[in-house]
């Protein structure tokens, strides 16, 4: 058994970092929160860390985090929140029922507001639902967090009264399992789609101005998100990310606008996304692919150069049960974490921000074997189609030979312009080659220069594009399109939505200065999360006839975790912290943190607010924002900006790359 955790400490900012270390020396997964409670790091459930190491560069960058605990299967816990404020006394609630929260379990914390954390066994399968426990009885299970014994804030702390997290835990009490709710007239269901889609809808509603300025129509879409998530933290979280992008936004206001909401009013998802599609945002997560399906047979004729001919009373349906899924092999990646044998993906952006330029270094990269953007690639034959520019492509592949030596597996395939026009041949044999050599990939770059004459806004004929995608994967290759994004920049492949709804990744690059960023809007093998970033490198090869110099751009990695963050607009009240702190270093190389506080307490513009104490959390949230973005560097109290990268490829243009 772990070593009881004690905690001792001089200050609020070590007895967190303190507190972090005990944790992870004891082996649990932790991951730092604000003073707020709200996660600093994205994808927490997976990035919290029993690290030391992890730990001391988190507690580095946010000295004033406190250290959260996932429940649920991460760290074996399940938490019952007995809350002692708003009027809801928790622990009176459960004697009214026969259940004294003091004998509950041998391990007990206290919270800042005098409720409790009662600490128990996770029961396999429990969330966060606290449906059939009275009022002021919260429970944290699987996708849930709490913040741990030994943290700190300005509100207090969170104390051990009995017990270690180190002991047994206690099972969960059989009398206290969250029931199945019973609906009654007036409540509302969430529409049962993930989370991403709802917070897609919600942030491309525009609240940056008039719309949705009236009070009613705020807390409208704040309803409907409370009742989709159960006002669950995810969703307190995306409340505050939309409504800090109105110029009043007030911390306290917001929080106390959800703290508010019931699940009266038949407002639901349903709501958001409605709003959401009538300024074009569209849902395609759930795009049914029948009209592209309907091609594949026609198309593998073309391929195989014969007739496929149709099932005669023999279903192609395939039934598993759980144990034949247990068997099978999963399928293979080609790159880990985004692209696996089978696949048809895209690479998407607009002109000029990069796709050929990173399309022709991952798939050198799968020649080669080689890692690529700190990911692993699964050795293979590369087909690279490239319909646009081939005079251009050799010459990146010569940059590219030069740079990290030779790369047999990889071919270029010239010529291939009419892929659309069945007479053309040009399907039938790259098929062809496709089935004799049996590449792990295959580049398409691009759609519009690959199938000339495309009516990319027809189902039909986008539809074809990706049928005939499709079919080239029957061999095992995974499939890349590159092809350029909708003028909105939203991330959308350009065309009719039967193209985004049949990929199985989509990675989407945009220029952030001089840096490409790329994130996948769409992912079946990995997280949406993540992201990769790449500058313009530039190889010389030689001179040309009149002795000038002969350059070639290539992709060259960068860190993402080395850049200043993405130049997405900063809520109002960060953004108005960020000038301050730009207008105090005028001259100056860094300043102290508390003189930043000071300038920004006294704006309106981070805060509006009468009370200090509400200025003093929205600088706060602000630091926090920024923090998140590294936008802001700090050694102590000591604080400077952050650097902005080198332009290392001046003198190129959009048609480069």
């Amino acid at each position: 058994m772990p070593n009881k955790i004690t905690i001792m400490s001089d200050t609020v900012q070590e007895a967190n970092h303190l507190a972090a270390l005990a944790l992870v020396k004891a082996g649990f997964f932790v991951f730092p929160a604000g003073p707020n409670k709200r996660p600093l790091v994205k994808d927490w459930q997976t990035k919290a860390t029993s690290a030391k190491a992890q730990i001391d560069r988190w507690w580095s960058k946010w000295p004033d985090a406190m250290p959260a605990l996932p429940t649920g299967k991460r760290n074996g816990l399940a938490v019952l929140d007995v809350d002692l404020k708003d009027g809801k006394d928790g622990g009176a609630a459960l004697r009214d029922l026969g259940h004294d929260p003091d004998t509950l379990s041998t391990i007990r914390a206290q919270t800042p507001s005098n409720g409790q954390h009662v600490y128990f066994r996770w029961p396999e399968g429990m969330g966060n639902s606290a449906s059939g426990l009275p009022d002021g009885v919260d429970v944290r299970g699987e996708g849930g967090f709490v913040i741990a014994p030994g943290a700190i804030n300005d509100k207090g702390a969170y104390a051990l009264t009995s017990g270690s997290l180190s002991d047994d835990l206690t099972d969960w009490p059989e009398a206290l399992l969250p029931r199945p709710k019973v609906v009654d007239h007036g409540d509302v269901q969430p529409t049962g789609l993930p989370f991403e889609t709802i917070r897609d809808a919600l942030m491309a509603l525009p609240n940056d101005g008039d719309e949705f300025s009236q009070r009613d129509d705020w807390l409208r879409i704040g309803m409907a998100l409370h009742a989709e998530t159960g006002g669950g933290d995810e969703g307190r979280d995306a409340w505050h990310d939309w409504s800090g992008q109105w110029p009043g936004y007030d911390d306290t206001a917001t929080d106390a606008a959800w703290d508010s909401f019931k699940s009266e009013g038949g407002v639901t998802g349903f709501t958001i996304m409605a709003e959401a599609e009538q300024r074009g945002w569209h849902d395609l997560s759930a795009f049914d692919n029948l009209a592209a399906e309907d091609k594949l047979a026609e198309l593998d004729a073309i391929l195989l150069g014969e007739p496929q001919p149709k099932a005669k009373g023999k279903s192609k349906l395939t039934f598993l049960s759980p144990s034949d899924c247990e068997r099978l092999p999963a399928r293979r990646y080609v790159v880990k974490g985004l692209l696996a044998e089978g696949d048809v993906a895209a690479i998407v952006g607009a002109p000029g921000a990069g796709k050929s330029l990173l399309a022709p270094y991952l798939g050198y990269a799968v020649a080669r074997g080689a890692d690529a953007f700190g990911r692993r690639t699964r050795q293979g034959g590369v087909l690279y189609v490239a319909a646009e520019d081939s005079h251009g492509m050799r010459a990146r592949l010569k940059a590219l030979k030069d740079q990290y030596g030779d790369a047999d597996n990889f071919t270029l395939v010239e010529g291939a312009s009419d892929l659309l026009n069945v007479t053309s041949g040009q399907l039938k044999a790259l098929g062809t080659a496709v089935k004799e050599r049996r590449p792990a990939l295959i580049v398409v770059d691009t759609i519009a220069a690959g199938f000339s004459g495309l009516e990319e806004n027809d189902a039909k004929s986008m539809g074809v594009v990706v049928g005939a995608a499709r079919s080239l994967t029957r061999w095992g290759a995974a499939v890349v399109l590159v092809h350029h994004d909708t003028k909105a920049g939203d991330g959308l492949p350009r065309g009719h939505s039967i193209l985004n709804g049949a990929l199985d990744m989509s990675l989407h690059l945009k220029r952030d200065g001089t840096v490409v960023r790329g994130k996948p809007t769409k992912n079946r093998n990995g997280s949406t999360d993540q992201e990769l970033a790449f500058s313009v490198g530039v190889v010389r090869q030689g001179v040309d006839e009149d002795g000038d110099p002969i350059s070639a751009a290539i992709c060259d990695e960068e860190d993402v975790s080395e850049l200043p963050a993405s130049s997405k607009r900063l809520p109002a009240s960060a953004k108005a912290a960020l000038d301050i702190l730009g207008d105090l270093l005028v001259g100056r190389e860094s300043i102290i943190k508390s003189d930043w506080r000071a300038a920004c307490l006294d704006s309106d513009a981070v805060s509006a607010a009468e009370k200090p104490d509400d200025r003093g959390k929205a600088f706060r949230r602000a630091l926090e924002e920024l923090a998140r973005r590294n936008l802001y560097l700090s050694n102590g109290d000591e604080i400077r900006l952050a650097v902005s990268p080198d332009n290392r490829a001046e003198g190129f243009t959009d048609d480069d790359v």
